[in-house]
């Protein structure tokens, strides 16, 4: 008997946890971003926050999350996600690598893209560099998530 309510006390706690957290649906073309307004158009460049309080934020530039971040440190945030630029598939954020560039042309001009697997955004970066221009500083770089969380928001002039 002592087993029975041990299981049944492991299974209530197996089912309490709420399952996997997910990223909220976005109806592209119609949700606003939760930092500046704009239409969420392409899945790209899109990007979500789960609070604490179950409330999700949507975005249309990685970049904006991570200024929204910065704005409101106060936020108590229970997941970030982020699309993968090539798959457009969602990612936890918190894993994904960032290829920040002024060549980017993401929706609010942050530059900022986001990839699942490290070896994806360092070749994305290699070969984004000769497109800006020979010989040009085109400040290409790939972060870590708290990397990016540091250092994007400053890069954001709005």
């Amino acid at each position: 008997m002592k087993w029975f309510f041990l299981l049944f006390s492991l299974l209530l706690a197996a089912c309490g946890s709420g399952g996997q957290i997910k990223p909220p649906d976005i109806a592209y073309g119609r949700d606003l971003c939760a930092r500046c307004g704009m239409v969420i158009d392409d899945p790209r460049y899109a990007a979500a926050l789960l609070l604490e309080n179950n409330q999700s934020l949507k975005f249309d530039d990685v970049g904006e999350m991570f200024k929204w971040h910065a704005e409101h440190m106060d936020q108590a945030i229970r997941a970030w996600f982020v699309h993968d630029y090539q798959s457009q598939g969602w990612l936890r954020a918190e894993t994904s690598f960032y290829v920040v560039s002024k060549g980017i042309k993401s929706p609010m001009g942050a530059g900022v893209i986001a990839f699942g697997e490290r070896a994806t955004a360092d070749t994305f970066a290699r070969n984004q560099s000769p497109s800006l221009g020979v010989g040009s500083d085109t400040g290409v770089k790939v972060y870590t998530f708290e990397q990016a969380l540091a250092e994007v928001p400053a890069l954001m002039k709005h």
